[in-house]
């Protein structure tokens, strides 16, 4: 937890319960970061070192370098640490020595949680958060699986339609036609913080993977399974898959929803899609359904065209509509890039223009005149009430003075502000990162769809159809707002 005492009349607590504190990317963190940044608060109180955050380095960093930037007061009660006590110098070895203590103390406890995890499993017990489809946890015992007959069902559903040789698209089409809810809206429906792991898909319906992770997975044999996957502090909270020989398996630890037999059939009957799932076309995240949000598949048969997979999940459904050819839409962008790359080279080129003459410098004279001036203010402010309280000033002289001050620092306040933008304006780049003048000028001169160079300046293109499709730039449109286009 970490407060922060904000120009407003009440102080503002940010939490973040649930999240590691090695990683910097927690919302708290974030928000706190981002309220500092714009200038809504001015001291931040913590408990201790820790609970900002256990990466020693990242700490430092904000400790040295952007909290004296921002003009952020930093206060670390158990640690006796107030930045406002350390002006112009580092924390020192004891601030230093404490961030890496913690940060050491982290990597051993996952190391720790992760080894008693390991053993809980060998153990018969079952950790995970949530229990696979179709089963649940015993209230009595969080470590042991009970059926949850309410999906289970479906899950044998699925097996015996496999078995006998349906398609994954085709049981999916079903499952969708009778209205069962995926497991993501199964989980929502009883109430269950289960996490979204497709966010960027609008509409939730079953789909031939969906499908098929139930098909190939081994739990519903009654089998335990644990390390499949890997996702700590040595993996950068990234999840890697583990080869199988790494798995911790044990057999027999719960009830089985199907037997030896139905589960060899479906497997040895998938259509369209073996066991080690291997996909028949290639996806992407670059072209995306409109309606759905999926990423489209491309078609080699016949037409070369986009298709977005979702349409065959029911017979009839709005992702049909987006099948268009591939040379139309590829050219469609490229010639939007072009454009794009352009305007930026335009925009670049004026920039730097106005940075050539004096604008900036007197920009940043009007900052630094205002910023002094406003901090003045705050001695002169404090020296005024002392000479009301000797009674060198009368009250209504005092009152005056307050009010034409408190007039000037509005009117120095604007004007800094202003001053501001406008020099963020003319500094601003073009992306997230800088992109060169070379890059932009091959973009902007490109003949050939080239994905890996285009996502320089594009997130996604979503397709609506032949004739609708809309840009999402990783860019700021010179002429525009948004970054849609």
């Amino acid at each position: 937890m970490y407060k922060a005492k904000s120009n407003c009349i009440k102080d503002s607590v940010y939490i973040d319960d649930g999240y590691s504190g090695v990683d910097f990317r927690r919302p708290g963190v974030q928000a706190l970061i981002e309220a500092a940044k714009s200038g809504d608060i001015h001291m931040i109180v913590v408990k201790d070192f820790s609970r900002f955050g256990r990466d020693y380095l990242e700490v430092g960093r904000f400790l040295e370098y952007i909290f004296p930037i921002l003009q952020v007061r930093f206060v670390s009660v158990n640690d006796c640490y107030d930045s406002a006590d350390k002006f112009g110098v580092t924390g020192g070895m004891s601030v230093a020595l404490k961030n890496l203590v913690y940060g050491m103390y982290s990597a051993d406890l996952s190391k720790k949680v992760r080894s008693a995890r390991d053993t809980r499993v060998r153990n018969g017990e079952f950790v995970g958060q949530f229990a696979p489809y179709g089963y649940r946890k015993n209230p009595e015992d969080k470590h042991e699986l009970l059926v949850d007959e309410d999906a289970a069902w479906v899950v044998r559903k699925v097996f015996h339609m496999a078995a006998e040789g349906i398609s994954h698209s085709e049981i999916a089409r079903r499952l969708n036609e009778e209205g069962i809810p995926t497991r993501y809206m199964y989980h929502r429906l009883k109430g269950d913080n289960f996490p979204d792991k497709q966010p960027h898909v609008k509409i939730k319906k079953w789909d031939n993977s969906a499908v098929r992770d139930i098909v190939t997975n081994e739990t519903y044999l009654g089998t335990l399974f644990w390390n499949r996957a890997k996702c700590g502090m040595d993996t950068d909270k990234k999840r890697v898959e583990q080869p199988r020989e790494k798995w911790i398996v044990v057999e027999g630890q719960h009830e089985a929803l199907v037997s030896q037999e139905v589960f060899k059939r479906a497997n040895d009957k998938l259509a369209g899609l073996d066991v080690s799932g291997r996909k028949t076309g290639r996806r992407n995240l670059f072209f995306v359904c409109g309606y759905c949000g999926k990423g489209l598949r491309f078609s080699g048969r016949k037409k070369e065209k986009y298709l977005c997979r979702s349409r065959t999940q029911e017979l009839e459904n709005d992702c049909q509509r987006v099948e268009v050819s591939r040379k139309e839409i590829e050219d469609a962008v490229l010639e939007q890039v072009r454009v794009m790359a352009d305007m930026l080279m335009e925009e670049r080129v004026v920039r730097r223009e106005a940075r050539k003459g004096n604008k900036a410098s007197e920009l940043d004279a009007v900052i630094a005149d205002s910023t002094k001036e406003l901090a003045q203010w705050k001695g002169t402010k404090m020296r005024l009430y002392e000479w009301y309280k000797a009674g060198e000033v009368s009250r209504e002289e005092y009152m005056e003075r307050i009010e034409k001050g408190r007039a000037r620092m509005e009117e120095l306040e604007r004007a800094r502000r202003g001053a501001q933008a406008e020099l963020d304006r003319m500094q601003e780049v073009s992306g997230p990162e800088e992109i060169s003048d070379e890059e932009l000028s091959g973009l902007s001169e490109l003949e050939v769809f080239d994905k890996d160079r285009l996502k320089t300046l594009i997130e996604k293109v979503v397709v609506y159809g032949e004739d609708a499709m809309e840009i999402v730039w990783k860019v700021r449109s010179p002429f525009k707002d948004g970054k849609t286009a």
